[in-house]
């Protein structure tokens, strides 16, 4: 059984996507699971295949909504970010957008548009290991 993870985000990565990375790096080192994972940039095919992805930062300023994104980036404030995006993820799903970053575990979008946790990760890990059991 192979689990492969993918994050999708901007190129360069921001701190959100070096966040998930380190999370997943965290695991890789603690989990008895083996998988790999790779960032992959939004625009390039590979990424594209899972749908428009888009960075948070760019829905809002086309849908007009002020998040005051770089000034939370500016802190490094990474969970204001998340919070301040969470209540569009499900107007960007309804548009066919995927917001950055984007988990994909063995090709099956599993977040996006926040940092995901180094337990929810885990967790999500441990349910794709079991599907494969």
């Amino acid at each position: 059984m192979s689990i492969m993870i993918k994050i999708i985000g901007p190129y360069p990565p921001c701190i959100r996507c070096h966040r998930v990375r380190r999370n997943l790096k965290a695991l890789q080192a603690s989990m008895e699971i083996p998988f790999e994972f790779k960032h992959i940039y939004a625009g390039d095919a590979e990424a594209e295949k899972y749908g428009k992805i888009v960075e948070a930062e760019i829905f809002a300023e086309k849908m007009g909504i002020d998040l005051n994104y770089r000034e939370l980036f500016k802190k490094r404030d990474l969970k204001a970010i998340d919070e301040a995006i969470a209540p569009y993820v499900e107007m960007a799903k309804e548009q066919g957008i995927l917001l950055t970053p984007v988990v994909v575990i063995n090709d099956k979008i599993k977040t996006m548009g926040r940092v995901v946790s180094k337990e929810e990760l885990e967790k999500l890990i441990r349910e794709e290991a079991k599907l494969h059991e």
